[in-house]
C-alpha cells in the first residue's frame, strides 16, 4: 500500500484508544474484514491529518479530491466530537425516514461537497465510496456491491488498500505541497 504524507498531521497519540472506542461503539472489529485491516494498519503507519499527498482519485469519469482523512484517535481538545474525526453513516442517518438493514460505514475522509466512507459489516463489508453532498448511502442485506447507477455515490474501491493505491498527484501538485509545507 502507498503512502501518504500530510501537511497538517494529525497526532497519532491514543490510537489504540481510538479503534477501541469504534469497535465498541458500532460493535464491530477491524480485524473482522482484511480491508477493514488495512485500513487500521494504514492510520498506524502513516496517520491521518489535512492536505494529504496524494490526494487525487482518477478513474474512469470519477475525478475527486480528497482534502483530509479523518482522525481515528480522539482529538486531544474535542474528544470524538470533532468535525475531522471518523463518524458512522447509519448514525448520521438516525432520526430519518430510512428503515431497514442497513450496512454500516465510517466516513474516514472527506473533501469539499464529498465524504468517503468505508463500510464495515454486511455483504458490502470493506468496500470503499464516495458521498457527494451529503447523500445517504442504504446498503440492504442482500446487496453484494456498491451500486452504480446511483447518482452521487461512487465506488472507490473493493477493499482500502485498492482505494488508497488509486490515489496520486501530478507533477504541479507535488511542487506546490512541496512549497507549502517544507519538503
Amino acid at each position: 500500500m502507498q503512502a501518504i504524507k500530510y501537511g497538517y498531521p494529525d497526532t497519532k497519540e491514543q490510537l489504540d484508544t481510538g479503534i477501541a472506542f469504534h469497535e465498541k461503539t458500532f460493535e464491530f472489529s477491524f480485524q473482522d474484514h482484511e480491508s477493514l485491516k488495512q485500513y487500521s494498519r494504514f492510520c498506524k503507519e502513516n496517520g491521518t491529518g489535512s492536505d494529504p499527498l496524494l490526494c487525487c482519485f482518477e478513474k474512469g469519469n470519477v475525478s475527486l479530491y480528497i482534502e483530509f482523512f479523518a482522525r481515528l484517535a480522539p482529538h486531544p481538545e474535542y474528544g470524538f466530537e470533532s468535525a475531522t474525526t471518523v463518524v458512522s453513516c447509519t448514525k448520521q442517518l438516525e432520526g430519518s425516514m430510512i428503515r431497514g438493514n442497513v450496512n454500516d460505514a465510517l466516513i474516514i475522509a472527506g473533501g469539499t461537497h464529498l465524504s468517503i466512507g468505508l463500510v464495515i459489516r454486511g455483504k458490502c463489508i470493506g468496500k470503499v465510496f464516495a458521498l457527494e453532498d451529503i447523500k445517504p448511502l442504504v446498503l440492504d442485506d442482500y446487496m453484494a456491491d456498491i451500486p452504480s447507477d446511483l447518482e452521487g455515490i461512487t465506488k472507490l474501491g473493493d477493499s482500502f488498500e485498492e482505494f488508497i493505491n488509486a490515489l496520486s498527484a501530478d507533477e504541479d501538485d507535488i511542487e506546490e505541497w512541496k512549497e507549502d509545507h517544507g519538503e
